[in-house]
């Protein structure tokens, strides 16, 4: 295990309108605000959303888009760079109308219907993800 000691710097709070997609959301906030990296925390409602599952086997993510309303039950991630653009990774679990839960990798499209409520904790540090050859992912470099 790798780890690093670091400190919240200040919190972001946003408010994603109707119709907005919802990473696009967050990576204008860490734009306008200047965000080194942090971490993320989102409610609210969607339209549209795509979710995606790596599969472990063939190093590589499955992405379903879903065109439903659903509440957006909890979405936690990080935000860090990669080639000094900044990467917004998140998961989330969304509610269907017959109470069932579904889940993933947040992907794009995602648009909210009603509202998006971002909570994002900005640390002191700026981190960096680099690719790791045996996932063929780009993981947190600490």
């Amino acid at each position: 295990m790798k780890s690093i000691d670091v400190k919240v710097r200040r919190v972001i709070v946003g408010k994603v309108e109707p119709d907005e997609d919802l990473i696009d959301a967050i990576t204008k906030l860490v734009k306008t605000y200047n965000i080194k990296a942090g971490l993320l925390n989102c409610i609210g409602a969607f339209k549209k959303f795509t979710i995606g599952y790596f599969d472990l086997n063939k190093k590589e993510y499955k992405f379903e888009t879903f065109d439903e309303n659903v509440e957006l039950l909890s979405c936690l991630g990080n935000i860090a760079y990669k080639n000094g653009k900044p990467i917004i990774h998140a998961h989330v679990s969304v509610g269907r109308p017959d109470f069932s839960i579904i889940g993933g990798h947040l992907s794009q499209p995602s648009i909210i219907s009603i509202t998006g409520e971002i909570y994002i904790l900005e640390i002191d540090q700026k981190l960096n993800r680099s690719l790791d050859p045996q996932f063929n992912l780009f993981l947190l470099n600490i």
